[in-house]
């Protein structure tokens, strides 16, 4: 499946700032962010690692919130890819007090009879996992229909 007119990484980031205002503090300072379009399929969740992973090191992220944040990344733009439509894009802002906000922004759900038909015990974890390495998490719903996963890692809340 290749995904068809992808959002900008401007557009992109301004998503996740707007998520990052509507958290339940305000931070302190962004001191970065990033966003990057993919193409839907198989190899989406390992480019979006390994172009987060650059970033985060770049910033100087501590290794154990980049693990966490990869993760993050990791799960979202699976499910994005296994269950949502196109077009799908991660952003990443780091703030200041050393935390990252992931967002991975689709184009909604896609209908039941797209979903692939691996058992139910294979599906679902993936939420279970973000919650697990979260300080917060959420979806924001666009009158677009467009939809923004998104959580919270590092050593402090937003």
């Amino acid at each position: 499946m290749t995904c068809t007119a992808p959002p900008t990484a401007a557009r992109t980031t301004e998503d996740t700032f707007a998520l990052a205002a509507t958290g339940p503090s305000t931070p302190a300072r962004t001191a970065g962010a990033w966003g990057l379009s993919l193409q839907c399929g198989p190899p989406a969740p390992a480019t979006a690692r390994r172009e987060a992973r650059r970033v985060m090191h770049d910033w100087g992220a501590d290794e154990e919130t980049v693990d966490d944040a990869l993760l993050v990344v990791s799960e979202l733009v699976t499910n994005a890819v296994q269950y949502a439509e196109p077009p799908v894009a991660v952003s990443l802002c780091f703030f200041d007090d050393r935390a990252i906000l992931v967002a991975v922004t689709d184009g909604g759900p896609r209908t039941e009879d797209q979903y692939d038909d691996r058992p139910a015990d294979e599906h679902g974890r993936g939420t279970f996992i973000v919650d697990a390495v979260a300080v917060g998490a959420g979806d924001v719903t666009g009158q677009d229909g467009r939809v923004s996963h998104w959580a919270v890692v590092g050593p402090s809340a937003l």
